[in-house]
C-alpha cells in the first residue's frame, strides 16, 4: 500500500486478550523498549519518514535482529522484504499483525500500516509519520514532545474517572487506565477514536471508552476527577489540521476550553494541559491570563516555560512541516503580518493547571527555568497544597502555624576556593531534582534558615530559632525569615508537612514574595517545546 493511501486505509482492529498478549510478548522478548530505542538511535520520538537521518537508518540496519526489524517496521515505518520479515519475525506474530491491520504483506513486501511506539510500559499505535500526510484531515499523529511533557507533570493517584481530552491515540488515557476506574478519551477526529480503542486492547485494558466529539460535547453531563489535555494550540493565520492548529483566532480555542472545564470537574478535581498563548501590545500578560479564570471556581497555576517573538515562532513552527525554502519564506511573511495585525508581542508556551475548589480561589504564575526529566505529578499536587498556604485568606498566620520540610531530592552544591590562608565560600546553589526542577543561589542566612525546617517545629518556632541564631531582633528576623520561607515554598524547596495551631502570632509581618506536529528530535535543552 502506498503511503499516499494511508488515510484511506482502515485503522487496526481491536485485539482480544490472547492476541494482544502474544503481540506484546514478541515486542518484550525483542527488548523493544523506550530506553533501548533511545539508546540505539538517540531519538525519543520517530522522525518523519522523509527526514530519517542516515545514522538512524544505520542504527537499525541489522535485518537478522528481531529488535532492528521491529524498529524498522514500527518506529521508522519502513517496508521490509517478505523474505527478511519471514526469516526474522515469528510466523504467528506476522500473521497476527497482518490480520489486525498493523502490517500488510503484498508483492513480496511487508509494509507497516501503523507505527507502534514504546512509551514507558506501553505500546502506542498511530498513523505513519510522514510529511505528506501530517496536514491532512483524519491524520492521527504519533508521539510528540508536548505529549511527553504533559505525561511528565500529570498527577497520578487512584480516582474514579479520568478524561483524556483531545486525546488522539490516547497516550494519557492509556496511562490513566492504571490508576483510574474509568477512563474516557475524546477527539474530534473519528479515526482517533479507533486508534484509542486499539491501543487499549493492545495494552490489555478494558476500562477505556473512546468517543468522538468536538471539545467536551462527547462527555456532556459527566464530571471527572482528572482531565488531561494536549489540545491543538499552534497559533497561526489559518487552521490547517484539527490536531495541531488552534481553530479559533489567536489562542481562542484554549481560552474557550478553560472556560468550559470547571463544569466537568468534580470538587477537588484537577485539569492539566500544555498549550500556548499570546502576549499583546496593549495588555499586561499576567492580567490577560488571569482574566480567563475569574470567578470560575478553580485555583489556577500557570507555569510558563518559553517565550518566543512572532518571527522566531513562525520560523520554528513552519520548519516542522515545510522543507521548500521559498515556500517557507512566503508563509513566514504571512504569519508575521498576521501577528503584527493582531498586535501580538510574543507567544508563550507552558503548562496551565486548574483545581476545582470551593472558597477563595487563587491564581499563581511560576516560571519554569529547567527541563523536566522525570515524572513529577506528586510534586505538582504538593505545589497546590503549598499554594493553599501561601494564599490562605487568613494571611501569614496559616504559614506560621504550619510545619514545613525541605523537599525530597533537594541538594546543595557548595563551591569554595582556598585563598592561601583559608577556604572562602564562592557560591551555594540549591537544586531540586525530584520535583519541579529549579536551581537557586542562596547565602549563609538562607542555609541557616532551611536547616530549621525538618518538620518537627512550626514555621513560627523556626523563625524564632533563626532570629536568635543569626542575632537579629525578633521582629526583623521574622520579617526576613518569612520572606525567605515564602520564596522557598513557591520554588518547591519547602513543602507542607502538617498543621498545628500556635497561640502567639505577635510577630506576623505579612510580606508577600513575589508541541505538536513534527516533534523536535531532542527536548533535552528546553523545558518545553512544541
Amino acid at each position: 500500500m502506498k503511503r499516499t493511501d494511508m488515510l484511506q486505509a482502515p485503522t487496526p482492529r481491536t485485539l482480544n486478550l490472547e492476541d494482544s498478549k502474544a503481540i506484546r510478548e514478541v515486542f518484550a522478548n525483542a527488548g523493544y523498549t523506550e530506553s533501548a530505542v533511545r539508546e540505539r538511535s538517540g531519538l525519543l520520538v520517530p522522525p518523519p519518514a522523509e527526514l530519517t537521518p542516515p545514522s538512524v537508518l544505520e542504527a537499525f540496519a541489522d535485518q537478522d535482529d528481531l529488535f532492528c526489524c521491529l524498529a524498522q517496521l514500527f518506529f521508522l515505518g519502513r517496508t521490509l522484504d517478505s523474505a527478511v520479515a519471514r526469516k526474522t519475525l515469528p510466523a504467528s506474530f506476522l500473521r497476527l499483525c497482518c490480520r489486525c491491520g498493523l502490517l500488510e504483506e503484498h508483492s513480496l513486501k511487508v509494509t507497516p500500516r501503523s507505527l507502534v511506539i514504546p512509551v514507558g510500559d506501553y505500546l502506542m499505535a498511530s498513523d505513519l509519520q510522514t510529511l505528506e500526510s501530517q496536514d491532512k484531515e483524519g491524520y492521527v499523529p504519533t508521539l510528540c514532545d508536548a505529549a511527553l511533557h504533559l505525561s511528565a507533570v500529570s498527577i497520578r493517584q487512584p480516582v474514579k474517572r479520568v478524561l483524556d481530552l483531545c486525546g488522539g491515540y490516547s497516550l494519557h488515557g492509556m496511562m490513566a487506565c492504571e490508576y483510574a476506574e474509568n477512563v474516557y478519551s475524546t477527539d474530534v477526529n473519528p479515526r482517533a477514536e479507533f486508534y484509542a480503542r486499539f491501543n487499549a486492547s493492545l495494552n490489555g485494558y478494558r476500562n477505556l471508552t473512546a468517543v468522538t466529539g468536538d471539545m467536551l460535547s462527547a462527555v456532556r453531563g459527566k464530571k471527572f476527577d482528572l482531565i488531561l489535555s494536549n489540545p491543538p494550540f499552534i497559533i497561526s493565520p489559518e487552521s490547517l489540521t484539527s490536531y495541531r492548529f488552534n481553530p479559533l483566532e489567536l489562542d481562542g480555542f484554549v481560552r474557550t476550553m478553560f472556560q468550559a472545564i470547571p463544569d466537568y470537574l468534580e470538587d477537588g478535581g484537577y485539569f492539566q494541559t500544555i498549550c500556548e498563548w499570546v502576549e499583546t501590545e496593549d495588555e499586561d500578560p499576567e492580567e490577560r491570563l488571569r482574566g480567563w479564570f475569574l470567578e470560575n471556581g478553580c485555583d489556577v497555576w500557570v507555569l510558563p516555560a518559553n517565550r518566543q517573538l512572532p518571527s522566531t515562532y513562525a520560523a520554528a513552527t513552519l520548519r516542522q512541516s515545510t522543507t521548500d525554502r521559498k515556500e517557507l519564506l512566503e508563509k513566514q511573511a504571512e504569519w508575521e503580518a498576521y501577528f503584527a495585525e493582531k498586535k501580538v508581542k510574543a507567544i508563550q508556551g507552558g503548562f496551565i493547571f486548574m483545581r476545582r475548589r470551593n472558597g477563595a480561589n487563587w491564581f499563581d504564575v511560576t516560571q519554569l527555568t529547567k527541563p523536566i526529566r522525570q515524572q513529577i505529578g506528586d510534586a505538582v499536587r504538593q505545589g497546590f497544597q503549598t499554594r493553599d498556604l501561601l494564599f490562605d485568606p487568613s494571611g501569614d498566620a496559616a504559614i506560621l502555624n504550619s510545619r514545613l520540610t525541605v523537599a525530597k531530592g533537594t541538594r546543595m552544591v557548595d563551591e569554595s576556593s582556598f585563598n592561601g590562608v583559608r577556604w572562602e565560600n564562592n557560591s551555594m546553589v540549591l537544586h531540586v531534582d525530584e520535583g519541579i526542577p529549579v536551581s537557586i543561589g542562596i547565602d549563609q542566612y538562607v542555609r541557616s534558615l532551611l536547616a530549621k525546617f525538618d518538620g518537627s517545629l512550626c514555621v513560627a518556632d523556626c523563625l524564632e530559632s533563626f532570629s536568635n541564631q543569626v542575632g537579629l531582633p525578633l521582629e526583623s528576623g521574622f520579617a526576613q525569615g518569612l520572606q525567605i520561607t515564602k520564596a522557598m515554598m513557591r520554588t518547591g524547596v519547602l513543602c507542607r508537612q502538617g498543621v498545628r495551631v500556635v497561640e502567639d502570632s505577635t510577630f506576623v509581618n505579612p510580606i508577600r514574595v513575589h508541541s505538536h506536529g513534527i516533534p523536535a528530535q531532542s527536548p533535552k535543552d528546553t523545558p518545553f517545546s512544541d
